[in-house]
């Protein structure tokens, strides 16, 4: 198929923009071209990566933090985010999973102050100007948990580059426990920790339906609005392709199952959420504060992932649409109201 069409998906969870939202993207743009500008093969490349307008994420997911810590928050998801790209790029980090281990490790040693780190990279001179600006924010347990964190989305792209590289589909669950770490789902606790300025290590047992369920209706939801993008780089590790590839969905079957689920793991965070709420901890502040946060992360995730020419084509300017026909083949997509073509079998999954 060519194309697919995206329901309308429930969206129970407030989205907010952060009061200086502009005046942070383009200060975190400006971060990017001065400390990552060298991950990239030239000016053309980086300007196509400010275009998507990565820097808004930080925005959208911590709309409430004081300004600086919103921008550290900025700056952090981008540094990320250029990793991420690079690693679906085999001209880049994607072309060889050893070299890109090495380089990962490189970063890690950097983290910890250890010899044989990356900084003649930019990679390495860019987390440490992030962990010296985000680090003296946290506690010695979230601090312990960040090295964690960032050695397990390292190594989930790491893994992310063997399944593309041996072209291997892998099943559903493994899919899950790869992304979790790829996706980053540690450090976004943390980031929203560190925005709401709280520490939730002595809770993280109260919390872990909040946060699986959390965590896994972002994962999907990513995974159906980048599938654009993912089918067009061959990317493995995405549920819509193991719907397709390994359980013999067509892709509309796969899309429909998704959303479905997208909407029980929504629905199943928010009763998690007023569990704790209305349980012994419900009237702690840092844990409000926190559960406000998550629900910030996971609106402004969405909203985000609509908005961005990074999952539509460079030069897309979002309309508000929320559901439509999405074409995987036009340079430039956009959420439309009726198919543009008669599905074509072959392609991204049989036709339904």
């Amino acid at each position: 198929m060519t194309e697919f069409f995206l329901p309308e998906m429930p969206r129970l969870l407030p989205v907010a923009y952060h009061p200086q939202a502009a005046q942070i993207e383009f200060r975190s743009n400006g971060w990017v071209r001065r400390r990552l500008g060298g991950c990239f093969a030239g000016e053309e490349d980086l300007l196509f990566f400010l275009r998507q307008r990565n820097g808004l994420y930080g925005p959208l997911t911590v709309p409430d933090a004081g300004e600086q810590r919103a921008l550290d928050v900025a700056d952090w998801y981008q540094y990320v985010t250029v990793i991420d790209s690079s690693v679906s790029d085999r001209s880049a980090l994607g072309a060889d999973e050893a070299a890109a281990r090495a380089v990962f490790t490189g970063i890690m040693a950097d983290f910890h102050g250890e010899r044989g780190g990356s900084e003649d990279f930019p990679y390495g001179l860019a987390g440490k100007d992030l962990w010296r600006r985000i680090s003296p924010g946290l506690s010695p347990a979230q601090i312990g948990r960040f090295a964690d964190a960032l050695e397990a989305f390292l190594r989930g792209c790491a893994t992310e580059i063997r399944f593309k590289l041996t072209d291997t589909v892998p099943d559903f669950q493994t899919c899950m426990a790869v992304r979790l770490d790829s996706f980053g789902c540690d450090f976004i606790r943390l980031m929203t920790e560190y925005a709401a300025e709280v520490d939730m290590s002595p809770y993280e047992p109260l919390l872990t339906e909040v946060h699986t369920h959390a965590m896994r209706q972002m994962i999907i939801v990513n995974d159906l609005l980048s599938w654009r993008k993912e089918h067009a780089q061959e990317d493995k590790m995405t549920l819509v392709r193991v719907l397709i590839e390994r359980e013999g969905l067509c892709l509309q079957e796969a899309v429909d199952r998704l959303c479905e689920q997208a909407e029980h793991h929504e629905r199943a965070y928010i009763a998690a959420r007023d569990q704790v709420r209305h349980g012994p901890y419900g009237t702690r502040v840092e844990i409000l504060a926190y559960l406000d946060g998550m629900n910030y992360v996971i609106a402004g995730s969405q909203e985000f992932e609509y908005l961005t020419p990074r999952y539509f084509g460079d030069g897309y300017v979002w309309d508000g649409s929320t559901s439509g026909w999405i074409s995987l083949i036009a340079p430039v997509t956009r959420f439309r109201p009726q198919p543009d073509m008669a599905p074509v079998p072959g392609s991204a999954g049989r036709a339904c």
